[in-house]
């Protein structure tokens, strides 16, 4: 994958992610959310920090906010799914031997 690629991929898991953030900040009660938000600040950190690919990171942040809805039962705005579905198509952005790979990855960063 050229740079210029690398980079554009990087700037859209970027965008979802403060994207949500964003849109998670707006809720009356922020309260039960604030561990969703964890996770993207983490996300975005470590995106910016070159830590993961943008795609593993990408399916990292969405597997963990996917669990975290189950067990703190929290419902998210249309506009919010479409975020999460927009981080979710990104993370299996890789064709191929990427996906293949993916599917060992364990480095799901440990919670805090």
């Amino acid at each position: 994958m050229n740079k210029t690629k690398s980079e554009h991929i990087k700037q859209q898991a970027l965008d979802l992610f403060t994207r949500l953030q964003f849109l998670l900040q707006k809720h009356d009660t922020i309260e039960p959310y604030q561990y969703v938000l964890d996770i993207l600040e983490t996300g975005i950190s470590k995106t910016k920090h070159n830590q993961q690919t943008p795609e593993r990171q990408a399916r990292v942040v969405y597997n963990k906010i996917a669990s975290q809805a189950l067990v703190d039962k929290l419902h998210f705005t249309a506009e919010e799914n479409k975020v999460l579905a927009a981080i979710n198509e990104l993370s299996h952005s890789q064709k191929g031997w990427g996906e293949f790979n993916m599917l060992d990855t364990t480095n799901t960063w440990p919670s805090q």
